[in-house]
């Protein structure tokens, strides 16, 4: 007759305790992937709307019918704008009733987030 082992066909105590070992490190790094990667997306999402806010800045002043030098300020949401209206000089002879100007927008949020745009407009 076969003699039979008296251990049982189980893991010991250190197989289980690597097993865990390591499942707890793959969690570690995953879990670090994933806030890495909100992020990331919390910056682009911030990045985007402070875009989209400055193109609007921009498109509502050069479809306005009149244009003068000027600064103007505001805020919306959680960022803060700034438009800068000066006359340049034109590169060559205008007619005297138009003026061209140089319209600098830009926008801000956080700590130290900010993108910028300019505009030329050819105005009376």
């Amino acid at each position: 007759m076969p003699r039979r082992s008296k251990r049982n066909g189980g893991f010991s105590l250190v197989e289980v305790l690597c097993a865990v070992a390591v499942a707890a490190s793959a969690i570690a790094v995953l879990t670090s992937g994933v806030g890495g990667s909100i992020k990331g997306a919390n910056k682009l999402d911030q990045h985007l709307g402070a875009r989209l806010i400055l193109q609007s800045i921009l498109d509502d002043e050069l479809a306005a019918a009149q244009t003068a030098p000027a600064q103007r300020a505001g805020e919306s949401g959680p960022y803060r704008w700034r438009l800068d209206i000066s006359p340049v000089a034109a590169p060559g002879k205008l007619p005297s009733v138009y003026r061209m100007y140089r319209l600098t927008a830009s926008v801000g949020w956080g700590k130290g987030g900010e993108v910028t745009g300019t505009a030329l407009k050819l105005g009376r």
